[in-house]
């Protein structure tokens, strides 16, 4: 079948047009100056414009072959006085650094070998082996005399006879004399071509080689893509729910397996459908994998152009904490990996990429070596850690360098041991304290540690605006006080002049009080009040100071007036805190009454609260008190002020503004989260993942509030989260 890249539209494999939006589907429409093109070139032939489908082409020995050694089959033609070689001939026999688990210290070497980037017509033959001469390849190319060769023929017509009909690539015995000879197409339907053919050799268990090949039916869907609708990604209902939302899914959790063996499914495209399903874009989309010969054939996504990690790294720019964040990425990436025995992935540096959300993703992924002396272990990955951080010539924080050591000696043995070591660190590099208050109207960045502040100039056009929120009774409470409320706007437009992204979010989050049902009235009272205020009160751009503390008031007042109605006293007058936020843009105002918190997480700078509790015992530490004395005292954590039980003489909300300089995370929080310090003894691990734009953030608030429920659950929990992106 024929899928149309405009409308997506399903057709027939004979139609030349898109039943759905008339689009031509058998050429490419140039980009740059809309002519047809044939799905075979690569430029347009009009205006030079790089056209085509790409993919990177993997070649490796079948999983289940790697273990037969030199005993697995070889193919081997014989040679004719037709097999001429052309000037295209390249040869691959480079050993694979799968074969070893552990990097050295000095191995500069890519991750694979690298692909024939010469022009074929500029390649100095002179230089080149003499293919002719009965000397082995291995001989010195200057004893090497040429011998009478009759005149090359055409690349064509040389692959025409050699190719059997089942043949991905021409291999030979290393004891023989004849040529290795490049294929131009790895399938027996000629779909797949080599843009610089090479002539592969997989000798040796580990062997792969790699090459970028173009799509000459890019519209028609793959055998593997037809087995994944017929047949998607299902996890076995008799594992555990829990178990799925928690641990790296692995191999024996997908039912469907069984009726992929009877398919001949190569494993390891199994492995790229299946992570990526979990891990999103941190794996790339693999087109089609097929078992020929004794080999795997994987084509997947190419990403020659992506950032490398190890090329950030280097960046003086980068903060402290963007380097723990990414380390705990890796350290993540190393558990998911395991079931699936592909961590070699992590411990090639060449393999390394990052997203433009600065997100580790890969290249590809490399299977682990089978022996059973190179099992990996997290010293391999502290190793790499230690490159990471001797290439890029920057010497890590003395606690992280002490973790690391720790992992090589074998100290450091568990995950969840290194996980701790790397949140303390996280946590010590946090800012301690915000910036002094505000003028009205006035923006600021977030605050920033000043030794780690990056001074790299942000992007400064809003891309996406999400939100999502949960909340819970908590383990001891037999009801739910808390509320929230949010209402959110993104607005895309396209014009000649490009693409303009508009957002706006309304959140509020209150942690209700009182006796009876009163905090939850008070609670639902104060969202209503704030909804209905703001739709009016909001213009084209963010609400003054003065306006949004009119807004507070006036809910504080009308939960006032219930109170008085009702003659309620004591604890029977009700009441709630209140942490409210607005986005517009880049520009975001925090305000908060009582001790409900909000904090902004971002790659660059961590964790940071950005609203101070209203209570005795922050009271008394602003006055000077130390902080063990102030919440020494019974009344510690009394509140100052609420939404409700006294009137607006009694109501002094702290207003602050903001400019979004990242992508950052904002949380609002009850204190059945916030209590006994999870935000910051946790959010490295439990909310900063949040941040990548791959992620389900839904997903991610529900798992956040269960960890608190465990962690805490003495109280109601609700948390909201908003995730604005920048680019």
């Amino acid at each position: 079948m024929l899928t149309c890249p405009d409308c997506r539209s399903i057709n027939p494999p004979n139609h030349n047009f898109c039943q759905g939006c008339g689009r031509s589907l058998k050429h490419h429409i140039c980009p740059s100056c809309s002519a047809t093109v044939d799905f075979d070139l690569e430029n347009c032939p009009q205006c030079g414009g790089v056209v085509g489908t790409y993919w990177r082409a993997i070649i490796e020995l079948a999983v289940d072959n790697q273990s037969q050694g030199a005993d697995m089959k070889v193919t081997q033609l014989e040679p004719t006085s037709s097999q001429v070689p052309s000037p295209m001939v390249a040869y691959n026999t480079e050993p694979n650094p799968w074969e070893s688990p552990v990097l050295a210290e000095s191995d500069d070497s890519p991750l694979v070998p690298p692909l024939l980037d010469v022009n074929p017509t500029e390649l100095d033959l002179n230089l080149a082996p003499n293919f002719w001469d009965s000397s082995p390849l291995g001989a010195d190319f200057g004893q090497m005399l040429p011998t009478e060769k009759p005149e090359p023929e055409p690349i064509s017509a040389v692959v025409a006879d050699l190719l059997l009909p089942n043949e991905v690539q021409i291999e030979r015995d290393p004891n023989l004399d004849e040529p290795l000879v490049a294929t131009v197409y790895l399938d027996k339907e000629s779909r797949y071509r080599q843009i610089d053919p090479v002539a592969i050799q997989l000798l040796a268990p580990g062997d792969s080689c790699q090459t970028i090949v173009i799509d000459r039916q890019p519209f028609t869907t793959s055998p593997l893509e037809t087995l994944m609708k017929q047949d998607p990604i299902v996890l076995d209902e008799s594992t555990p729910v829990d178990v799925l939302e928690q641990q790296p899914r692995s191999p024996e959790d997908y039912r469907q397996w069984q009726t992929w063996d009877a398919q001949d499914v190569p494993k390891v495209a199994r492995a790229y459908i299946a992570l990526r399903s979990t891990l999103s874009c941190t794996i790339p989309q693999i087109k089609d994998g097929w078992n020929a010969d004794g080999k795997t054939i994987s084509l997947i996504e190419d990403r020659s152009n992506w950032t490398l990690l190890l090329d950030r790294w280097n960046d003086p720019q980068i903060s402290s904490t963007q380097i723990v964040y990414w380390l705990d990425r890796l350290l993540k990436l190393w558990v998911d990996l395991e079931p699936w025995k592909m961590r070699q992935s992590l411990l090639e540096l060449n393999n390394l990429l990052l997203d433009e959300d600065s997100t580790i993703c890969f290249q590809r992924l490399c299977p682990e070596a089978i022996a059973n002396d190179s099992k990996l272990q997290l010293a391999d990955l502290a190793k790499l850690w230690r490159k990471l951080f001797d290439r890029s010539g920057s010497i890590p924080s003395a606690p992280l360098a002490e973790s690391i050591t720790a992992m090589e000696t074998g100290e450091l043995a568990r995950i969840e041991e290194v996980r701790s070591r790397l949140q303390q660190i996280a946590y010590e590099l946090e800012p301690k304290s915000l910036s002094s208050p505000l003028f009205t109207g006035a923006s600021q960045e977030l605050p920033t540690n000043s030794q780690d502040a990056p001074t790299i100039v942000f992007a400064k056009k809003p891309l996406d605006l999400e939100d999502a929120a949960a909340t819970h009774t908590g383990k001891k409470r037999d009801h739910n006080e808390d509320c929230f409320g949010m209402v959110s706007k993104v607005e895309r437009s396209h014009s000649p002049k490009g693409r303009n992204v508009s957002t706006r979010g309304l959140y509020i989050l209150c942690d209700g009080m009182g006796g009876h049902a009163g905090g939850e009235i008070a609670s639902a009272m104060t969202v209503d009040s704030l909804r209905d205020y703001f739709a009016i009160h909001w213009g084209d751009t963010l609400p003054d100071e003065d306006t949004i503390r009119d807004g507070i008031i006036a809910s504080n007042e009308a939960v006032f007036d219930l109170n008085q109605k009702n003659s309620s006293s004591g604890n029977g007058r009700m009441g709630t805190t209140l942490v409210l936020v607005l986005v517009q843009d880049r520009d975001i105002v925090v305000a908060h009454v009582g001790d409900s918190r909000c904090y902004a997480i971002t790659p660059s700078q961590g964790s940071i609260q950005l609203t101070i509790d209203h209570e005795v015992g922050q009271q008394q530490i602003l006055r000077g008190v130390d902080p063990e004395i102030a919440y020494g005292r019974p009344d510690s954590y009394q509140l100052t002020q609420a939404i409700g039980p006294r009137d607006r003489n009694y109501i002094a909300p702290d207003i602050r503004f903001f400019e979004l300089q990242e992508d950052t995370l904002i949380v609002l929080a009850s204190d059945g989260l916030t209590d006994n310090q999870l935000v910051e003894s946790h959010w490295l691990t439990n909310i900063a993942p949040l941040l990548s734009p791959h992620t389900n953030l839904q997903d991610g608030v529900d798992r956040l509030i269960d960890f608190a429920n465990d962690y805490n659950g003495h109280d109601n929990i609700t948390a909201l989260v908003v995730r604005a992106r920048l680019g």
